[in-house]
């Protein structure tokens, strides 16, 4: 981390290492606040009205006020991105349940923070080894909600660094492939584009990657079975930092070739056409 990076945490500008939060929060005492994670390219932040969209959604979905305007949280993020000089970068919004008396009820104002934080360049040869995956029958509150509830996340990461892989794919009480933990699911079968529409955060990548694809595959919305992914060619994840991820092995199930497969480089190359465009 860049200690030398400049953060806006309750209304003041901070290095990483002076940001505070309260104790008597409930989002550190009970996890309760909402948060969105968006990325740049070339100092210009990437669909940043549709994260904060959701950003609003997911308090809504909680119940957590949001007292600052969509421009405000606008300006605020441009002015971190001004105030830093990295090419690309993550950024995180959060917003805290705000402070508790009684430790369980807020009953004061949210705090607002915006992190930044440095990305390298895209990392192809990674994306030519492609990710190893697990499942998990860890099941998941409010999925539709981006908050920094990541219990359930975080176990189901520490089983995949257990067993040598890059992340873990929900599978519900159906046996519905859902999504990974920070990512959402996509496999080719065929030509034919198939991921979740229900049970998952909508990440805007996988809006974006859906769109490119649209002119060239057929696509389906809908539940994919976790037998059916013996059947799959090609399989991959996305999300604002992984961009687009081809998966090689689920479990110890190769999927395809166990190669990355050629319809996911296509919609690769259809995303990284778009970013140097400028089409976002």
């Amino acid at each position: 981390m860049d200690k030398q990076a400049l953060w806006y945490v309750g209304g003041q500008w901070v290095h990483p290492d002076e940001a505070v939060i309260s104790i008597n929060d409930v989002a550190v005492l009970r996890g309760y606040s909402a948060f969105e994670a968006l990325r740049t390219y070339n100092r210009r932040p990437f669909h940043l009205d549709k994260h904060l969209t959701r950003l609003y959604r997911s308090a809504e979905l909680i119940e957590l006020e949001v007292p600052w305007s969509r421009e405000s949280l606008a300006a605020i993020i441009r002015e971190v991105i001004e105030r830093n000089t990295y090419k690309h970068a993550a950024i995180r919004i959060l917003v805290t349940g705000g402070e508790s008396e009684d430790s369980i009820l807020p009953t004061r104002k949210p705090t607002l923070a915006v992190l930044i934080t440095a990305l390298g360049e895209r990392d192809m040869e990674r994306f030519a080894q492609g990710y190893k995956l697990i499942t998990t029958r860890l099941q998941r509150t409010e999925p539709d909600a981006k908050t920094t509830n990541y219990l359930v996340a975080i176990r189901a990461l520490k089983e995949a660094a257990r067993r040598n892989a890059s992340d873990a794919l929900y599978v519900d009480e159906q046996g519905h492939v859902l999504e990974a933990t920070r990512s959402n699911f996509f496999i080719f079968r065929g030509d034919t584009l198939i991921t979740p529409g229900a049970g998952v955060l909508k990440g805007i990548t996988r809006n974006v990657v859906l769109d490119l694809a649209m002119e060239r595959f057929p696509i389906e919305e809908r539940p994919i079975l976790l037998d059916e992914l013996a059947l799959a060619d090609e399989a991959f994840i996305t999300s604002s930092s992984k961009e687009i991820m081809p998966v090689v092995q689920i479990d110890e199930l190769k999927i395809g070739k166990g190669l990355p497969g050629r319809r996911t480089y296509e919609l690769e190359q259809r995303f990284i056409e778009m970013i140097e465009q400028g089409d976002f």
